[in-house]
């Protein structure tokens, strides 16, 4: 029986094929078509490397958007057909990609960052990491009203607030048509930080970025004594969205480019507190509570229900019916807790498909309902303060 807020999807909406036949495609992606309705990943050890989890949510992708989308998840692997080059050539890369010599523990996350937004400049479509699990059909979110050309919206996504007061959008879900001049410029800024180096430390005090304030994660949750420093490390984790931030502040006087105008007319976006991320908001960010939740047996024999089954069932029932995904960050190294970390692990890699709990359930429910709400995006303002008036790659000072 369906959770409020849910309906059965007609199988003729299913892509009926076995998961065998699913990843036979995945592994050995086809090419671009003249089609938009492209979804974009990365693992750089290719899909037989993923964790299992992250296995089951790109499968649950591909069978949910059914045949009108193309999923793939490109890779590193020499030879591999869904081997980057085949959709990429070096000059939209660094050369730290183009010749593997990054460093550092997150070397997998931020080559993601620097192919997701070429691949949406050159082909359209949505980028989702592999730890977002899909509550509702793509068309439904964001790209019917981006395809619109009745609509003014070209690039959809999800804003969480980085700092008191302040959203930025997430790069973890991008969706836009192809060709797109944001996306160009967005990419254009991070290429620039990796011009010449091999790691991302640092970067919070590029030129480019050092007049904006650190990023933030949920400032309580942050393990590292040093919460100045943690919060640099955090903001050069996760500068992309740094780069975002200057361009929609930037208005380039030699082409009349206006970011403001641009993110308060044209972006399609939605709180990713509410779609993204209502698991962590409920749970206070907190990866062990998730973990211990999601594992409870939510139904058969000797089910007991006390106050943890009840918080367990409004909590997934209240996300299966008002949020769009279920996004599961790992994060900057050392600093949250996380399900993901938790789901990784070998002994626990069958943890999201036990047979009766909430967590089998979430993978049921998003294969088998759809929501029956309509998603509302949010209302933009148009920013007038603290804009940079330069050009995409010029450092300057914002004016008031």
């Amino acid at each position: 029986m369906a959770s409020p807020g849910l309906a059965p999807i007609p199988d003729a909406h299913h892509d009926q094929r076995t998961d065998a036949d699913i990843i036979a495609q995945l592994t050995s992606p086809p090419a671009v078509s003249a089609s938009e309705q492209n979804v974009w990943a990365f693992w750089h050890a290719g899909f037989p490397s993923m964790r299992p989890w992250t296995q089951r949510n790109v499968i649950g992708w591909v069978r949910r958007l059914g045949p009108d989308w193309t999923v793939r998840v490109l890779d590193q692997v020499p030879g591999s057909s869904a081997n980057v080059y085949h959709f990429l050539a070096t000059s939209d890369l660094p050369h730290a990609v183009n010749e593997s010599t990054m460093t550092g523990p997150s070397v997998g996350p931020h080559t993601a960052d620097l192919i997701r937004l070429p691949l949406l400049y050159r082909y359209g479509g949505v980028w989702m990491d592999v730890g977002t699990l899909l509550l509702r059909h793509l068309d439904t979110i964001c790209w019917n009203a981006i395809a619109d050309p009745a609509t003014p919206y070209e690039i959809g996504g999800f804003n969480l607030d980085v700092r008191p007061g302040v959203t930025v959008m997430m790069n973890s879900f991008i969706a836009c048509r192809r060709g797109n001049e944001f996306i160009r410029r967005w990419h254009a800024i991070y290429m620039a930080l990796w011009e010449g180096v091999t790691t991302c430390d640092g970067f919070h005090k590029h030129p480019l970025l050092s007049h904006l304030p650190l990023l933030h994660p949920p400032i309580d949750k942050i393990r590292d004594p040093d919460r100045e420093g943690a919060m640099g490390r955090v903001t050069d984790y996760i500068a992309q969205i740094q780069c975002f931030e200057r361009l929609r502040k930037l208005v380039d006087p030699s082409d009349g480019f206006d970011g403001p105008r641009y993110y308060h007319e044209k972006m399609y976006l939605f709180p990713a507190l509410q779609e993204m991320y209502h698991l962590q908001l409920r749970t206070g960010w907190n990866g062990s509570e998730q973990f211990r939740l999601l594992s409870l047996q939510r139904e058969g024999e000797g089910v007991l229900r006390d106050a943890r089954y009840l918080r367990a069932a409004d909590i997934v029932n209240d996300m299966l019916a008002n949020s769009a995904l279920m996004k599961l960050s790992h994060g900057p190294p050392g600093q949250l807790d996380t399900l993901a970390d938790l789901w990784d692990e070998p002994r626990y890699e069958n943890h999201d498909i036990q047979p009766g709990t909430f967590a089998a359930y979430i993978r049921f429910a998003s294969a088998q309902y759809t929501q029956t709400r309509e998603m509302v995006p949010l209302a933009l303002r148009l920013e007038t303060e603290n804009i940079l008036r330069a050009g995409v790659l010029e450092a300057d000072t914002p004016s008031p």
